[in-house]
C-alpha cells in the first residue's frame, strides 16, 4: 500500500509539474490566473503582455493607503487593461509538446499614484500597515458595451443592482479576516446578470500597487489571425468591484464601514496595425472559466498522498 500511494504521489506531483508548473507564484505574488494563461509563468506572460494590440484604463477612486485607515479620497488610482492577440504556444510551460498554436491573452491591473507606489516597498510600511483591499474580478461581464469604454460605469447594470451590490459586499467584510470568505448572495436587483459565487477575489498585496496584474487570462488555442478570439478579447467587458477595508492594526469602530466602487474597463484604444474590433448593437453575455490556484491547495494534495 505504501509503495502505490508512494507512486501515486510521484505522478500527481510529475503532472501537476506538467499542467502548471511555476503556477503557484502567481497567486503567491497576487495575481489571479484565469483560462489558459495558466500555461505560461510570469515572466513570459509579462514579456508576451507588454507589448499589447489594445489597451484600456478607467480612472477609479482610491485613497492615500500610505496613511493610516482611514486616510483622505485622493485622485490618480487607475484600472488598466492589456489584450495581446497570437501568444505562441510555443512559449507556454509545455513547450516541448506545443502546438502551432496561439493565444489572445488579457492582463487587468490596479495602479496606485505614483507618489504612493513606493509606499511599501521595505517590510516595515507592510507589516505596519492599517489597510486590506479586496479586489473582485466579475468573470462573466457583457461584450461591446460602449458605456465601459468611456468613464469606467457599468452600463449593462441597473443603478440599483450597482447600489446593491456595493452594499452587500460594504456589508459583508469584516477587518478580522481575509477576503476570501462566503461572498455574499446576488442582489435581486441584478436579475440574474452577474453571480457573486462566480466573483475573482484577489486580497490586494500592497507591493501589487505598482502596476502589477491582479488578473490574467487567455483565450482557447486558436491559429495566428485568428479575428473571434481577438474580438471577443477586445469587446469584453470586465468589472471589478473594489473593497477598500482595514485590518485589525486600525483599530476600526464597530459601525465602520468600507469604501466599496464597481467599476468597468475594456479595451478602448487599439494600437497601430492591429484591427478595430466590430460594434455590436446589443451587448452579448459570454461565460468565462477561472482557475485561481494557491500553493496551499498543491501542498494539501501533495499531504493527503
Amino acid at each position: 500500500m505504501y509503495s502505490l500511494l508512494k507512486a501515486m504521489r510521484a505522478l500527481l506531483v510529475l503532472d501537476l509539474c506538467t499542467t502548471v508548473g511555476a503556477l503557484a507564484g502567481w497567486p503567491e505574488g497576487g495575481t489571479i490566473v484565469a483560462g489558459n494563461a495558466v500555461r505560461f509563468d510570469r515572466q513570459t506572460w509579462e514579456s508576451s503582455l507588454a507589448q499589447p494590440n489594445a489597451t484600456g484604463t478607467v480612472p477609479v477612486s482610491g485613497f492615500d493607503i500610505s496613511q493610516r485607515w482611514p486616510s483622505q479620497e485622493v485622485d490618480g488610482w487607475t484600472l488598466s487593461l492589456n489584450v495581446s492577440s497570437d501568444v505562441p504556444e510555443s512559449q507556454s510551460m509545455n513547450a516541448d509538446n506545443a502546438t502551432t498554436g496561439t493565444f489572445t491573452g488579457t492582463s487587468i491591473f490596479f495602479k496606485a499614484p505614483e507618489n504612493i507606489q513606493g509606499a511599501f516597498t521595505n517590510h516595515t510600511a507592510l507589516d505596519e500597515t492599517t489597510w486590506k483591499i479586496c479586489v473582485n474580478v466579475v468573470p462573466n461581464g457583457p461584450q461591446e458595451d460602449q458605456s465601459a469604454a468611456g468613464n469606467g460605469t457599468c452600463g449593462f447594470l441597473s443603478s440599483q443592482c450597482v447600489t446593491d451590490l456595493q452594499q452587500a459586499y460594504a456589508d459583508k467584510f469584516s477587518g478580522s479576516q481575509d477576503c476570501y470568505g462566503t461572498p455574499p448572495s446576488t442582489p435581486s436587483s441584478c436579475g440574474g446578470i452577474v453571480d457573486t459565487s462566480n466573483f475573482q477575489t484577489q486580497q490586494l498585496p500592497l507591493t501589487s500597487i505598482n502596476g502589477t496584474e491582479v488578473f490574467v487570462t487567455a483565450s482557447a488555442s486558436h491559429e495566428a489571425g485568428d479575428e473571434t478570439a481577438w474580438n471577443n478579447a477586445t469587446r469584453q467587458v470586465w468589472p471589478v468591484l473594489t473593497v477598500w477595508g482595514w485590518n485589525t492594526r486600525a483599530q476600526a469602530p464597530q459601525d465602520s464601514s468600507p469604501q466599496v466602487q464597481l467599476s468597468c474597463i475594456r479595451a478602448n484604444t487599439v494600437e497601430p496595425g492591429s484591427d478595430n474590433p466590430p460594434s455590436s448593437a446589443e451587448p452579448t453575455f459570454r461565460g468565462a472559466a477561472v482557475l485561481a490556484l494557491g500553493i496551499a491547495s498543491v501542498t494539501t494534495w501533495y499531504t493527503y498522498l
